[in-house]
């Protein structure tokens, strides 16, 4: 039985593989996010957190603060956050300051890291960017996570609507410098997976946005890129199992993100798009943890040939326009910017072929690119201990 259940996720993993391979094209970067004129991001509340799983060793402080920020569809809405100080004093011009935006861990408010303790499903991904983290606050700076939107605050989380992730990633960084006259204007932005996509597109956004912070560079860690035509690889594999119930509970969610952010796609997935199978899952999404949707009990027990219904062809088709619009390698960046991409040559939801890929589009464009691939998965390439000090002594180096 492992047997079977161990080939059945190398053919698939296999087939992905072959699907990526084949990707290529860009397009026109998106228009940057336009905010309210009032919409100035501060906090409106904050908490000390004592728990080990939140409040790493390496900060002599830990707040859970809640900030005023806009939501994806341009209206007023609050998203919560971490902000870590430095036990350094701050220096003349202030604790610089790093933007960790986290990987996929869900789209319910119980899956937001600021809120994490120990036995949480979630755990490993809330906490993958620590030892970065960590690494950072040993050399002084002050550090911000943002939760996302609708993960711990109101609304739904638009899931690698880059926009919404910008959005988190920027307001909080805002927000924390307002309150806190002893962080400095420097900010270097970096993430993992889903925030690894929030830091490139927080990093493409137009100064202004910044409030006068200064962005000196960003790292992005096995970033996803044209997941539209993944998904579209495997959307009619027939069978449920080992691998695929992974990739299942990620359809789940970023169907979910999609409607977040286009009402239109969200009625049509209600009404024909789903089968009817799925769409009673749709509740799950806001129900549970990233780990609960790929049970066998939810999306996970579901085939990729078993989500659509009868208006499933058109659903398919806008939501390969909506992940194609969000996806990283359209974005543009200022002049000079360093940009720092890790790939794990193992990995098999960034897969290295495409990061690559990415890079070498990045680098065609003229952006000052520092590539790195090491031998390992996806979690691996923020937690393991040579890489993560790697990226933050990069990062601290742009300041």
């Amino acid at each position: 039985m492992r047997t079977s259940a161990r080939h059945r996720a190398k053919i698939f993993c296999a087939l992905i593989a072959g699907a990526l391979m084949t990707i290529g094209g860009t397009a026109p970067a998106p228009p940057a996010f336009s905010a309210p004129a009032d919409s100035v991001p501060h906090i409106v509340s904050s908490e000390t957190v004592h728990t080990s799983v939140v409040a790493l060793d390496a900060a002599s402080s830990t707040t859970r603060i809640r900030y005023r920020s806009t939501s994806v569809r341009g209206t007023p809405t609050e998203m919560t956050g971490t902000v870590l100080l430095p036990r350094s004093a701050p220096p003349r011009d202030g604790w610089p300051l790093a933007v960790w935006n986290h990987m996929t861990v869900g789209a319910a408010d119980s899956c937001a890291p600021s809120g994490g303790h120990a036995g949480h499903p979630e755990l490993p991904r809330m906490t993958s960017g620590d030892l970065i983290v960590s690494h950072l606050l040993d050399a002084g700076f002050a550090v911000v996570r943002p939760d996302f939107e609708g993960i711990g605050g109101p609304g739904p989380h638009p899931y690698l609507i880059g926009d919404s992730l910008a959005r988190s990633a920027i307001d909080m960084a805002v927000a924390a410098s307002r309150e806190d006259s002893r962080i400095g204007r420097d900010v270097v932005v970096a993430g993992h997976s889903e925030g690894a996509v929030a830091a490139l597109f927080a990093a493409s956004r137009p100064e202004s946005e910044w409030r006068g912070l200064q962005l000196r560079g960003v790292a992005a860690l096995a970033p996803p890129t044209q997941v539209a035509r993944m998904l579209d690889a495997v959307s009619a594999v027939p069978v449920a199992g080992p691998a695929i119930n992974e990739l299942m509970g990620l359809a789940a969610l970023i169907g979910y993100g999609a409607a977040a952010a286009d009402p239109d796609f969200g009625q049509l997935m209600l009404n024909g798009g789903l089968s009817p199978a799925a769409r009673r899952l749709v509740p799950q999404v806001e129900q549970r943890c990233y780990v609960g949707l790929t049970g066998f009990d939810s999306f996970g027990g579901l085939a990729p040939a078993q989500l659509l219904g009868p208006r499933g062809s058109q659903l398919k088709t806008d939501l390969m326009s909506i992940l194609d619009r969000n996806d990283v390698a359209h974005l543009r960046f200022s002049p000079g910017l360093p940009v720092r991409v890790e790939a794990g040559t193992t990995d098999t939801v960034s897969p290295q072929p495409l990061v690559s890929e990415l890079v070498q589009t990045y680098r065609r464009s003229g952006v000052r690119v520092t590539y790195n691939e090491r031998l390992i998965g996806h979690a691996g390439v923020a937690t393991e201990p040579g890489g993560a000090e790697g990226v933050a002594r990069w990062l601290i180096r742009q300041v």
